[in-house]
């Protein structure tokens, strides 16, 4: 049995449309003022709104560029972190804990430069020099962040993490949000008239620590993360899944997570965009989770005071929750009307917070590519349950690699500790070659409608499929629920980010594509996995630019060894390279199975980490160690790396989890053991995979 200690919030820090830091924020919230105000950073005299939550920016966070969103996401972020860092009583001038680690959340905050490299800078602000991961699920972006961070502290890869999000409301996301129709021409009232929502835009961000090491240096608790939930809808590229099966999947793991019942909420703070799509079906889905509570259940939505902050409305959220649960008040539903069909019974409609003492409390965000994330906190420190490992095999291995587009099986050198005769060796992406070769996708998924569809979302959706037929998984039923997809890439699609830039330059931005903008956002292609392949399970999208996947398989086996909302995960990567841009690199895409069925794999995933960028170190002795615990043999790092060297893809994201691909295959020859590593300028990972000879 493993007990985990409680993760407990420390610190707290947001700029928002309310006002820059916590103090002016409770103010406003207080006297029930909302930050919704005419756009003036940006003309929409074209468009059929002017409204928008925007941050103000006196004083050090101006800009001499007002369009230069990339710049002004990073002074957002820096500014709330460095909040969250004192309220915890840290300072970037002062001795940080080495470990720390930053997991920034965000949809399109830096829309044209990686997301990546933004996150870097705010970590070198803040003095951060452990792993610095950036999360980016559209809209629930910042909320799955918290997740992570979670995740981090629980396997002992961090000791405390800053842990948040940011975005920045420019023309051109303006503009795209217009094209979809989904923009309301007076404030957001979520579940209330008019349909529609406003768009915001800031940064928030928490500090997560272990509640013994919060109490050691003397730290007090602003509240504990009891736990988190994610779940994919498998539905639609923009819509959520209307009965609201997939939110309700979310709302539950965080309960799970957090060993509470329904019964044990007092609130639930909800998406609540205002959209016509999006209200109703998270209603339903509150309403599957508690039951005939609901009509009891006060729910309300702070986008009618923050407006639609994209990748930083859950953390934002999340923070104005903290704010009125210290305060002993709930937040109202601001510019509340008329109440719209399939709506909460209480949606505290009115002016002011109510006063409510509740122990317990929800908050859930949705995305386009169908990803969903709810966080719950309480007020109190709880006890977590004791869990138990479960083990993780490798089931099924694929990867697209030029100039093929099949499952390649290439076989790296085995560790020098391993044993077993040695498959020929293959080197992926040496050939000089970039693209991948054309190929049919329908021949994969049958189902698949290819039009419009960009090459980063066909070869993730056909390396995902290979996987799983590699495995030899059909997936029907409660086993689509139970299987998710995590995924590490660094970029959208260049080919759908010059068709968007194309509209704007011959229509102009208020005749913009709206299908492109959908398909800008980095789980674009996940989304397209999820919902073919019918992966409903959690899902998520990280970067850390080189190493992208072998990222998101640490992520995946922290996710699926410990908990109990998942028998499988999917973990993929995709490289869809701009030729015009970067001819240094190629195209690929890889996937592996991971299940926690010994019956459909005699290959493990015994050792697993993720470090600082200079701590590769660190991350191979942890993942060695681990490996050596779990198969009760000794792991020898300086005679296991040596598989490193093995000839890789030029593939920035998918090169190390190419790597591991070649590894399954070798591994299927007999036993052995393998260690793949990467290194970026945001973090370093490590993986063992090994076969025993029993």
């Amino acid at each position: 049995m493993r007990v985990r200690s409680p993760i407990v919030i420390t610190g707290q820090g947001a700029v928002c449309a309310l006002g820059l830091g916590l103090e002016a924020i409770w103010a406003e919230l207080a006297a029930g003022r909302d930050g919704i105000r005419v756009i003036e950073r940006f003309p929409t005299d074209t468009f059929s709104t002017h409204l928008g939550g925007m941050v103000p920016v006196p004083g050090t966070l101006e800009v001499d560029d007002p369009t230069g969103s990339r710049a002004l996401c990073i002074r957002y972020a820096v500014a709330a972190g460095r909040e969250a860092m004192r309220t915890a009583s840290l300072s970037p001038e002062g001795n940080q804990p080495r470990r720390m680690a930053l997991v920034l959340g965000t949809s399109m905050g830096s829309h044209l430069g990686g997301l990546h490299e933004g996150s870097a800078e705010v970590a070198a602000a803040l003095g951060i020099a452990g792993p610095v991961i950036t999360v980016s699920t559209a809209c629930a972006s910042s909320t799955n962040a918290l997740g992570v961070g979670r995740d981090l502290l629980d396997e002992g890869l961090a000791d405390l993490v800053v842990a948040g999000g940011a975005d920045v409301l420019c023309p051109e996301i303006f503009a795209g949000f217009h094209a979809l129709g989904l923009l309301s021409p007076t404030k957001c009232s979520p579940f209330s008239e008019a349909v529609g929502t406003t768009l915001g835009e800031g940064a928030g961000f928490l500090v997560l620590e272990r509640e013994r090491d919060a109490t050691a240096r003397g730290a007090p608790f602003i509240a504990c993360f009891s736990g988190y939930g994610l779940s994919g809808d498998g539905y639609h590229a923009t819509s959520p899944e209307p009965s609201g099966a997939g939110v309700a999947r979310a709302l539950r793991g965080a309960l799970d997570d957090a060993g509470l019942a329904a019964a044990d909420v007092g609130y639930v703070n909800a998406h609540g965009t205002g959209t016509a799509a999006n209200d109703p079906a998270e209603w339903q889905a509150i309403s599957q989770v508690f039951g005939e509570r609901v009509a009891q259940l006060p729910v309300s939505s702070t986008k009618s005071y923050l407006a639609h902050a994209q990748g930083a409305a859950g953390v934002l959220e999340l923070v104005a929750t903290l704010l009125a649960m210290q305060h002993g008040q709930v937040l109202p539903t601001l510019h509340f009307t008329k109440p719209r069909r399939r709506g909460p019974v209480d949606p505290i409609a009115q002016d002011r917070p109510r006063a409510l003492v509740f122990d317990h409390a929800l908050c859930t965000n949705s995305a386009f590519g169908g990803a969903n994330a709810a966080v719950a906190i309480s007020r109190q420190v709880t006890p977590r349950r004791e869990v138990t490992r479960r083990p993780i095999f490798i089931s099924g291995a694929s990867a697209l690699t030029p100039p093929g587009a099949e499952a390649v099986p290439v076989h790296p050198e085995r560790s020098r500790g391993g044993a077993g005769p040695l498959g020929p060796s293959t080197p992926l992406g040496m050939n000089g070659g970039k693209r991948l070769a054309p190929f049919r996708l329908e021949s994969l998924v049958p189902t698949a409608d290819t039009r419009g569809m960009d090459p980063s979302a066909r070869a993730l959706t056909a390396a995902v499929a290979l996987a799983l037929g590699d495995a030899k998984l059909t997936l029907t039923g409660a086993a689509r629920e139970r299987t998710g997809i995590f995924v590490g890439t660094t970029n959208a699609s260049p080919l759908a980010w010059d068709e968007f830039r194309g509209s704007i330059k011959e229509r102009g931005l208020v005749k913009v594509s709206a299908p492109a903008f959908t398909r800008l956002v980095l789980n674009s292609a996940t989304g397209t996995a999820s919902r073919l392949l019918g992966l409903r399970g959690p899902t998520t999208t990280v970067t850390s630019g080189q190493g992208s996947g072998l990222l998101a398989l640490v992520l995946a086996a922290i996710h699926l060894d410990s908990r109990t909302d998942a028998d499988r995960l999917v973990v993929g990567s995709v490289d869809e390279v701009d030729l015009d841009r970067d001819t240094g690199r190629s195209d690929g895409a890889a996937s592996l199975v991971l299940t926690t069925f010994p019956a459909e794999s005699s290959i493990r995933l015994t050792g697993w980490a993720t470090a600082g960028a200079d701590s590769l170190d660190d991350a191979i002795a942890h993942a060695c160690k681990m490996a050596a615990d779990l198969s009760g043999f000794p792991v020898h790092p300086e005679r296991s790396r040596g598989a490193t060297e093995a000839p890789r893809s030029d593939a920035l994201a998918s090169g190390s989890l190419l790597s591991c691909v070649n590894a399954v295959h070798a591994l299927r020859l007999g036993p052995g053991r393998v260690l793949i590593t990467d290194v970026s300028t945001a973090a370093s990972c490590a993986v063992v995979i090994e076969r025993s000879a029993t």
